[in-house]
């Protein structure tokens, strides 16, 4: 038996399809309830597609994931999958301490420090919020002026960690498809607008350090490798016109030839090092034209990981078919839950011939 937080459109949705279809027990579970521990006694499994932009999971998600995988859950996402999640400063610790390849990164938590290291850095440099998706708290910075203005403000009023509502305008009308998709859009923007005041007011504010990052010049894309298990996928995203950003530009290349199969190494050594069940990485290539890892998350669109064409296997053999992540996740969960019982019945028939 396993349980689903049900949080419409997420990975839930799929994961209740499947289980349904093909007649997998499951209940669902509310992850943001007082009791949720006591809902999930009995289960061997469980399964959370929480968000970053949602301050009730942002709480308590960390949190309660520890404590159910300490009561001997089979958990996606589980601690190692998910704790870094939406905080870049993290994963720059993380990353440089298993020797990953990550793009070269500074983050100060004194502001003094902060200056003195910008008097004698090299410009540009891409300034970083921790939190944000879709290059959303990302820009450029080309001066050492530019660099001390945002020092200032990251030491005093700080930066908000929701972007402005019309912060991505561009991109939105860029990737609408069709008139029957503009005119959806604009019957729910008075929504959309509602929500995201209530999200502006409810989030923090961003303040106390600063985070820069190198700027890789050259790259027209990034390349975005995700594991899942044993399997890699993988697209590259071109920048958005005019912008050195890639990630959220809707411009996707599907083409398994030209990844640089290199990343898809890095990503499988870095995820095994890591103990992730599930990750997706985002590559640049340096002045040597060496993959870097910029950044790395647990989530991300599911339909974007669906459109590929196959999947590279851990010895790099290619295995041609669109597969949706939910089901590799669930399945991966299914069977680390089965490893579970098999262990613990293990366990209990040494104990007894033991004690016999």
């Amino acid at each position: 038996m396993i349980g689903i937080h049900d949080r419409p459109g997420s990975f839930s949705d799929r994961w209740i399809l499947y289980c349904t279809d093909k007649g997998i027990p499951f209940r669902r579970v509310n992850c943001l309830a007082t009791d949720v521990v006591l809902q999930c006694k009995g289960l061997d499994g469980l399964l959370w597609h929480w968000p970053h932009d949602d301050p009730q999971h942002v709480i308590v998600a960390r949190q309660v994931i520890t404590a159910l995988e300490m009561q001997g859950l089979s958990v996606f996402p589980n601690v190692n999958t998910c704790w870094h999640f939406d905080d870049k400063i993290a994963q720059k610790y993380l990353l440089e301490s298993i020797g990953a390849p990550l793009i070269p990164t500074w983050v100060f938590t004194n502001k003094g420090d902060a200056l003195r290291w910008i008097e004698g850095a090299a410009w540009p440099k891409v300034f970083k919020l921790r939190c944000g998706a879709g290059s959303a708290n990302v820009r450029l910075v080309h001066s050492r002026s530019q660099a001390i203005a945002l020092c200032r403000q990251a030491f005093s009023s700080g930066f908000p960690a929701v972007a402005g509502y019309l912060t991505d305008m561009q991109t939105r009308a860029r990737t609408t498809r069709n008139a029957h998709e503009f005119w959806q859009r604009l019957a729910r923007a008075p929504r959309s607008l509602l929500k995201f005041m209530a999200l502006r007011r409810q989030m923090h504010w961003e303040r106390g350090y600063i985070y820069f990052q190198e700027f890789l010049p050259g790259n027209a894309f990034d390349t975005r490798i995700t594991i899942i298990g044993d399997r890699a996928f993988g697209f590259m995203r071109a920048n958005r016109p005019n912008d050195f950003r890639a990630s959220g530009s809707g411009s996707i290349i599907y083409d398994p030839e030209k990844i640089d199969k290199r990343c898809v190494e890095i990503a499988f050594q870095v995820a095994d090092r890591m103990g992730t069940q599930s990750l997706s990485f985002d590559f640049l290539f340096n002045q040597q034209h060496v993959p870097m890892i910029g950044e790395i998350s647990y989530s991300y669109k599911s339909l974007a990981v669906h459109a590929c064409e196959g999947h590279w296997d851990r010895e790099g053999t290619w295995h041609a078919g669109h597969v949706w992540p939910e089901e590799a996740i669930l399945e991966d969960l299914l069977a680390s839950c089965r490893q579970r019982t098999q262990k613990a019945g293990s366990l209990n028939i040494s104990v007894g011939s033991s004690v016999g």
